[in-house]
């Protein structure tokens, strides 16, 4: 009998047979990716359908109008008060290069800044009013000087101003922090409030208060750098001594000096700018932008620096954004830039200053080769300063020391006649 071979059963297999037989790894992975899959779906139909579905609710129906907050320049004008918090109060001077942004654009101020204490009496509706507090609406400010003397009180001042206001002239300078530091003003800022340093008993409020009575412009005077009671007060805003840092350095061996390089100055002045501007004082000029008169002899007592040709740059520390800058006139069409002209140096550092060009005859004898006719004189000042200011605006002040009232108004004419806007008349 033949032996036959056993080969076992034959089984067909199909293919999804074997697409049955996977490991376990794939039907892991498998399993991972559907997931993935199915909320990749979700998401895209909330991301595409939400939209559409709220957008086609919404047809029809009117959408909530967006809040608009006003300037705080702007609600002060309008006698509304100012919402703490919404702006940072005005200028840096923390670093040499100032943020130059338009007057009526509030600048982010250090902390320092933030921390000047507000006026405590309220400004007088009449005092924020828009006509009042700003120039003329041709930008001409005819100004004349306050005298000192007339911060006394509330009716000295308002006698002054309606005078200046008779005598055809819509603005006034005010000098409220003088050159020994002292404050002509019950100054508010803290350490300076109730010391020596304040010599005036009005407040800002009402020495605005009179200005806006009378609808006559505020154009106020600061010194900044001449400070001797201010650095008495704070001795860090001085010149130091090389051999002892302690020791303040003394002009001739009197008078103290503040620093534009020291922090403290800095922010002490910025203090000063803060509660002046918040007050509603707009137009500033800055007088003794300056170093001191320094001698060969004072290098042994501060450093080199002082004496090089580049410490000009020293001086934007103080300069504010807008502000008018007070040089003699000499300074500025001499050879060289004089003390109170050095920062004409860069002048793409003073964006949107002004220079106030003081014409005087101590300042331009005769006997210097200057004219003695006071028309030819100011003619031929004017046009050399206009060479060296490079397109700056320049205010004349025509100082009334050394011109008497005819040659004043001689001077006067030819102001009109060159076309300048705005100078002031110190009597």
């Amino acid at each position: 009998m033949e032996k036959r071979k056993y080969y076992g059963r034959k089984i067909k297999r199909t293919k999804n047979l074997y697409r049955r037989r996977k490991t376990a790894g794939q039907k892991v992975f498998g399993t991972v990716m559907l997931v993935i899959a199915a909320s990749a779906i979700a998401f895209l139909g909330f991301c595409v359908g939400k939209p559409l579905l709220d957008y086609l609710g919404s047809i029809g129906t009117d959408s909530p109008a967006q809040e608009w907050t006003p300037a705080a320049s702007y609600m002060q004008r309008q006698g509304e008060p100012e919402r703490t918090g919404d702006v940072a109060a005005e200028t840096d001077y923390g670093e040499p290069a100032v943020d130059y942004a338009e007057p009526d654009t509030v600048i982010a101020e250090p902390e320092e800044t933030a921390a000047v204490t507000a006026p405590v009496t309220a400004v007088p509706e009449q005092t924020t009013t828009a006509p009042l507090l700003i120039p003329v609406s041709d930008g001409t400010l005819i100004s004349t000087e306050v005298p000192s003397a007339a911060l006394a009180n509330r009716s000295s001042l308002a006698a002054v101003v309606t005078k200046a206001k008779n005598s055809g002239y819509n603005s006034a300078v005010i000098q409220l922090k003088d050159e020994n530091g002292n404050f002509r003003y019950r100054s508010t800022i803290p350490g300076v409030a109730g010391s020596d340093l304040v010599t005036g008993t009005m407040t800002l409020d009402e020495i605005m208060s009179v200005f806006a009575e009378n609808g006559v412009v505020p154009v106020v005077k600061l010194a900044v750098l001449r400070d001797e009671e201010g650095c008495a007060l704070f001795t860090d805003m001085s010149y130091k001594c090389l051999d002892d840092p302690s020791v303040s350095w003394l002009e001739a061996g009197q008078s103290r000096w503040a620093n534009p390089e020291s922090d403290s100055l800095r922010e002490y002045f910025a203090k000063v700018i803060t509660e002046i501007t918040e007050a509603g004082f707009q137009e500033i000029i800055l007088t003794n932008v300056m170093f001191p008169d320094f001698q060969p002899y004072d290098t042994e007592w501060i450093p080199a620096k002082y004496f090089a040709a580049d410490r000009y740059k020293m001086l934007y520390n103080v300069v504010r954004a807008g502000s008018i800058i007070e040089m003699k006139a000499s300074d500025v069409i001499g050879e060289t830039y004089g003390r109170s002209a050095e920062v004409l140096n860069d002048v793409s550092m003073l964006h949107d200053n002004s220079v106030a060009l003081v014409i005087s005859r101590e300042d331009l004898p005769t006997e210097a080769g200057y004219p003695a006719d006071a028309k030819t004189l100011a003619e031929t000042v004017l046009a050399q300063a206009a060479k060296k200011t490079f397109g700056l605006n320049v205010i004349p002040v025509i100082d009334g020391a050394g011109f008497d009232d005819s040659e004043k108004s001689k001077i006067v004419s030819v102001l009109s006649e060159l076309g300048y806007e705005s100078y002031i008349v110190v009597q």
